[in-house]
């Protein structure tokens, strides 16, 4: 679902926080992006620093105030991401919002939203948004050890069920998102048809996702995570097969896909 065309807007640094190892929160001033967005969508940033590289970056939208300004968790990863990591203050070129945010399904109440290491900000996003308007949403988050588990910060409303789950066990259960997902929908037996799961992570997680909704005949949408060298369909860089052949593009069909679009066999080669 796009929520309106985007824009190109200079935005303000009013935050920037260390939250774990190797993870950011940056807060901006963006009332043109912050009322408009849908959950799941994206902007694509360019800092205004002398040594930011040429390319604007892609990033979801973690939290709004949905008046005037917008949140960004990031994982330092490359150059610009580091870049972004030591400013304190400053403005940003920001455009967006852009691509396919999550949807609610008429008939489904209840959401089960996954996250897997660093896919919680469009999941998070879509669960502060929406739980006053769902009978329940239960946010599962996970990675493979408790210092690597990305959790939400200041913003669950009451209404969300939050687990979380380690490979290796050391916080929360252990075991993977995709574990707790096959136990809630066996928790919700008969009550699983009036269900939606959401998620974003890694490939390998959403094809075990997409796979065990299947089998549940559950609706599963999922957020992916695909290299947008410009983010504007331009480049056809972030192409993902889909099912009955050709291919979609993260950029513009997505992020958020219908599970059942992708042909996960074929992006996994």
């Amino acid at each position: 679902m796009t929520a309106s065309s985007p824009r190109a807007v200079r935005s303000r640094i009013i935050g920037s926080e260390k939250l774990r190892a190797g993870f950011y929160l940056l807060r901006l001033d963006a009332p043109e992006i912050a009322r408009v967005y849908t959950p799941g969508q994206f902007i694509l940033l360019r800092g205004l620093a002398p040594d930011w590289p040429y390319l604007r970056r892609p990033f979801s939208i973690y939290r709004s105030d949905q008046d005037a300004t917008i949140e960004v968790v990031y994982k330092v990863v490359g150059r610009a991401t580091t870049v972004m990591s030591g400013l304190a203050e400053g403005e940003y070129e920001v455009l967006g919002p852009l691509g396919k945010g999550f949807a609610l399904r008429p008939g489904y109440t209840k959401t089960v939203a996954l996250a897997g290491g660093a896919g919680l900000p469009p999941v998070a996003c879509y669960c502060e948004r929406y739980v006053g308007v769902l009978d329940g949403v239960t946010l599962v988050v996970g990675a493979k050890t408790g210092q690597e588990l990305l959790v939400p910060v200041g913003m669950l409303a009451q209404g969300i069920d939050l687990r979380s789950y380690t490979e290796d066990g050391s916080k929360g259960s252990k075991g993977t998102v995709v574990d707790g997902l096959v136990r809630l929908l066996g928790e919700l037996a008969g009550g699983a048809r009036a269900v939606q799961v959401i998620a974003c992570g890694p490939r390998e997680m959403l094809s075990e996702v997409a796979r065990v909704c299947r089998d549940s005949c559950v609706p599963c949408d999922v957020s992916v995570e695909e290299m947008m060298a410009c983010g504007l369909g331009a480049c056809l860089g972030c192409a993902v097969p889909r099912v009955g052949g050709g291919y979609l593009h993260a950029c513009q069909d997505g992020p958020v896909l219908d599970a059942a679009m992708v042909d996960w066999e074929s992006w996994k080669s």
